[in-house]
């Protein structure tokens, strides 16, 4: 989408936003402390896992903090300034026309409806979005959006695009950029979650800013900042300046809307049709290391993996933050051990050595399990010891290291079928309240809201 940054002189000049400039710091050191091992290039995987908002996981209370720490957590470097140059941009000519409180308000509010739509609309982005990891302040940020899209539709923004190194820059208004912004997160959330972003969270957060944006308005701040804004077009151009608002925006916001709640139906419907096998596996995993020179040294790690199975045997699961679990998990699923429809509803021994391909690289190991599956062929239970290479890895390529025995024992503590442990319909329900209510900002609201 490239660079929008608005016209100082068109909105409220200078203006004093703590709020915002303390969500951009806290943004900033969340990322430093969780990329320092990647040298500050990426999110560092552990913190993915251990952080990040995962659909599949919603059901559980124990996983709720995901909801919060998944707006603070960003991929790399690039999605953190792009993010907090718009934060920054846009949020403080937002927060100073309707308070810091209130703009902290509508910031989690936008937050939390992202991660509701981006849930809800798992049958259409695919089934397998339910256990990929989302994280980033977007969909927070696209609320603000919606807010700054209500509060100043005709504020001039210079857009510029990059052209290999060359930019192409011009001028907007600011109803134009962030209604074409916001009819691009509905199309590309339409062409599924290939695309490897969660793109109906940044349609959800701008839903939620537009929802929840009449009823944190303080009416006297907004009276009196109308007034100020007026008075100083008024100076600078003598005559009061006429709103540079799309005529169109209005109807074209309201038919994305309808769009989105058209998807929303269908994947309340949808969920009930969904014939995956998902569980949750606890495991535990006892980790021996052995050094030539040293003394040989255990830990043990505990963690809890969801996995999705689908009817041809491909096996998606949520991130797993523990090394030691991650490594057996993926030693079990090269051996194709998770799931096995040659083994269902039975108890097997496991002995063997040999080499198996993890991450597309070549790993010895030896394995000798004793492990029961239930009626559909997915692991139920088990218990074992994996002697293997653990692989050493860069950001650009994965080499085989040195070798750890890995003592596991493995529990099913969840089982549902489809997406019935993901609650689709019941966040459907509010997602379309909240789309409904978006519709009203805009239809009825939003001219007594403009500010400029």
């Amino acid at each position: 989408m490239g660079i929008a940054i608005p016209y100082e002189e068109d909105a409220l000049g200078r203006v004093h936003a703590p709020a915002t400039i303390a969500l951009v710091a806290i943004n900033v050191i969340v990322y430093a402390f969780t990329s320092v091992e990647n040298g500050f290039i990426t999110i560092a995987d552990r913190w993915v896992g251990l952080g990040a908002f995962v659909p599949a996981m919603i059901s559980d209370p124990a996983n709720w903090y995901r909801l919060i720490t998944s707006m603070f957590l960003h991929a790399n470097i690039s999605h953190i300034f792009f993010n907090m140059l718009f934060l920054y941009s846009f949020g403080k000519h937002v927060e100073a026309t309707i308070g810091t409180k209130r703009f902290l308000a509508l910031y989690f509010i936008s937050g939390l409806a992202a991660e509701i739509f981006h849930t809800a609309l798992i049958p259409i982005e695919g089934l397998a979005s339910a256990f990929i990891p989302a994280l980033g302040a977007s969909g927070a940020i696209s609320g603000i959006l919606a807010a700054y899209l209500i509060l100043f539709p005709g504020t001039r923004l210079s857009m510029c695009f990059f052209y290999f190194y060359f930019p192409l820059c011009f001028t907007t208004s600011a109803a134009v950029f962030i209604t074409f912004w916001f009819a691009l997160q509905v199309i590309q959330g339409y062409l599924g979650a290939s695309l490897g972003v969660a793109v109906f969270a940044h349609a959800g957060g701008f839903i939620g800013g537009l929802a929840s944006l009449p009823y944190l308005v303080d009416w006297y701040r907004h009276r009196l900042i109308r007034y100020y804004a007026n008075a100083r077009h008024m100076f600078m151009n003598i005559f009061f300046t006429r709103s540079r608002r799309s005529p169109l925006a209005k109807p074209i916001l309201v038919l994305l809307i309808l769009v989105l709640i058209a998807g929303i139906l269908y994947s309340a419907t949808a969920a009930s049709r969904a014939d995956t096998v998902n569980k949750v596996l606890d495991f535990t995993v006892e980790t021996r290391v052995c050094e030539a020179a040293a003394a040989c040294t255990k830990t043990v790690d505990q963690e809890q993996v969801v996995i999705q199975v689908y009817p041809d045997g491909s096996i998606d699961h949520a991130p797993i933050a523990s090394d030691s679990v991650r490594v057996v998990f993926n030693r079990l699923n090269a051996l194709k051990l998770i799931y096995s429809k040659a083994n269902a509803d039975s108890t097997v021994n496991v002995k063997k050595s040999g080499t198996v391909r993890v991450l597309g690289i070549p790993v010895k190991l030896q394995i000798d399990a004793t492990l029961t599956y239930d009626e559909k062929g997915v692991l139920d239970q088990g218990r074992g010891t994996v002697t293997t290479q653990v692989l050493t890895c860069t950001q650009t390529y994965c080499t085989p290291g040195g070798t750890a025995q890995y003592t596991f024992e493995a529990r099913t503590v969840a089982k549902t079928m489809g997406l019935a442990g993901i609650p689709i319909l019941q966040l459907s329900v509010v997602a379309l309240a909240l789309c409904i209510a978006s519709i009203d900002t805009v239809a009825r609201k939003a001219e007594r809201l403009e500010i400029i």
